[in-house]
């Protein structure tokens, strides 16, 4: 009697604990369904990173920074290079050898030696003189906008500002090159040096400011062609008009 009733106490206890299991254990399918809604609901929530569009390629320029409008020739630069070149070995020679030799000789006067010596000074001087201020090349420095087409190249050269830089190159007494940057507005027309000279520009101002041991500014410029093999001439042609306007 005692354990029947034993037997139906624990029967009735398992009941509630059963039901007390069932209420608060989550079934696995349940689990199942909160994790997909918790995560479905995390991805509607957080930013979508928009497509970043692809970087446009800047546009090739057509003409360089640094444009050449003015070429004397190679033939006339390495002529002239050449022949200054010649006039300081002919000097030296002259100078250093023949003229010695005539001075010292008892049968010869001395004034012999003087021509010597002035047969090799004359030529040196003469070319020096006269194609010192030799133009080989001369560049213009474009801005952005002008350098993408031909028609804004020379709707810019048509209408060139004061500060518009130009640079020149000459060669010094040895032939060495040399780049003279200035603006359109300094440099202006002239006729100097028997006709050798045809622009020219003011460095009493930029003289001043260098000091001793450095050469001179160059003043002078020679530019013994008119027109210009580059680009048809049409750009050398716009800007020798802005230089005329003065």
């Amino acid at each position: 009697m005692n354990s029947l009733l034993f037997q139906r106490a624990v029967g009735r206890g398992r009941i509630p604990i059963l039901r007390y299991s069932q209420t608060f254990q989550r079934p696995q399918q349940v689990k199942s369904l909160v994790g997909t809604i918790r995560w479905s609901s995390n991805t509607s929530t957080a930013p979508k990173k928009q497509p970043t569009p692809p970087k446009a390629l800047p546009k090739k320029a057509s003409y360089p920074e640094r444009l050449l409008v003015y070429h004397a020739g190679t033939g006339r630069i390495v002529f002239l290079g050449c022949l200054k070149v010649t006039t300081i070995f002919i000097f030296s020679f002259f100078s250093l050898v023949v003229a010695p030799s005539h001075f010292y000789a008892e049968s010869e006067p001395p004034w012999v030696a003087v021509g010597v010596l002035l047969s090799g000074i004359i030529p040196m001087i003469s070319v020096a003189y006269m194609f010192g201020p030799f133009v080989a090349y001369i560049h213009l420095r474009l801005p952005a906008y002008a350098r993408h087409s031909q028609e804004m190249l020379m709707r810019y050269t048509k209408s060139l500002p004061n500060d518009a830089a130009l640079d020149i190159t000459t060669m010094n007494f040895i032939g060495k090159p040399r780049v003279t940057r200035l603006k359109i507005s300094d440099i202006y027309p002239v006729k100097e040096r028997f006709g050798y000279v045809n622009y020219a520009r003011d460095t009493e101002a930029i003289n001043s400011k260098r000091p001793w041991y450095l050469p001179k500014a160059v003043r002078q410029f020679g530019v013994y062609s008119n027109t210009s093999k580059i680009m048809g001439g049409a750009v050398w042609e716009n800007i020798t008009k802005r230089i005329s306007k003065k």
